[in-house]
């Protein structure tokens, strides 16, 4: 993942708080927030935070944390992660 920041101005109109991993997750399971998830995953909501705002990539142990606490495959997690990663790279070039 790049280490450069996102456009501030894209930021506030919500552009890059979306997360294909993260968003496909909580609508699969009905959750109603990144508060909610992180309780579901055991994981501190600066964690969820830091992921949705592109400072850290998710991690391997992330992706077994959802896939253990939702019973989600493995290759379905990397493949929207993927997606994540193409509209991320999409974002950059434009």
């Amino acid at each position: 993942m790049s280490s450069e920041k996102p456009d501030p101005a894209a930021i506030a109109h919500g552009a890059w708080l979306t997360h294909c991993l993260l968003d496909g997750v909580m609508a699969r399971q009905k959750i109603k927030n990144d508060a909610e998830l992180s309780r579901c995953l055991r994981l501190a909501p600066s964690s969820i935070s830091k992921i949705r705002r592109r400072r850290v990539p998710v991690s391997d142990e992330v992706l077994l944390r959802v896939h253990d606490a939702f019973d989600i495959p493995i290759a379905e997690l990397k493949q929207l992660q993927a997606r994540q990663m193409l509209l991320d790279q999409r974002h950059h070039l434009t």
